[in-house]
């Protein structure tokens, strides 16, 4: 189920030319860490689909997935071994994520929005709400 989610998100939120390589990545545990360790530093997203976010992340990410309807949990795919793979509540996601310095994404819903926070501390970006069928 987990590669599922993460396939949504390489298809619908990596440039054209790196999703192959990155699909093929996380076919198989052991080469999984390849795409995981592109995250610190993650250029290959497609930045027309989301708002880099300045101020209150956590205020900007509840609201945007209020679009979204009840949800209680997300995914995330992360450096940190402790919650790559995880299925967190929101809050405690945030709250284990947002300022750590470890490249993260989470996963609302069904890869509808997908917050991304890189290494630094002003590169911090949430996807726009995109209808996928």
């Amino acid at each position: 189920m987990s590669q599922d989610i993460e396939k949504k998100v390489i298809e619908r939120f990596v440039l054209k030319t790196k999703r192959d390589r990155y699909l093929t990545f996380i076919e198989s545990d052991k080469t999984r860490g390849k795409f995981i360790s592109e995250l610190a530093h993650f250029r290959d997203l497609r930045k027309e689909r989301f708002d880099e976010i300045s101020g209150d992340e956590k205020k900007v990410i509840k609201d945007r997935i209020k679009g979204l309807g009840i949800i209680k949990d997300c995914y995330l795919i992360s450096e940190n071994s402790e919650l790559d793979r995880k299925r967190l509540d929101i809050d405690t996601a945030l709250s284990k994520t947002i300022g750590h310095g470890m490249g993260t994404l989470i996963v609302f819903g069904d890869a509808e929005i997908v917050f991304y926070e890189a290494e630094g501390p002003s590169d911090r970006w949430i996807s726009k709400q995109i209808k996928y069928y």
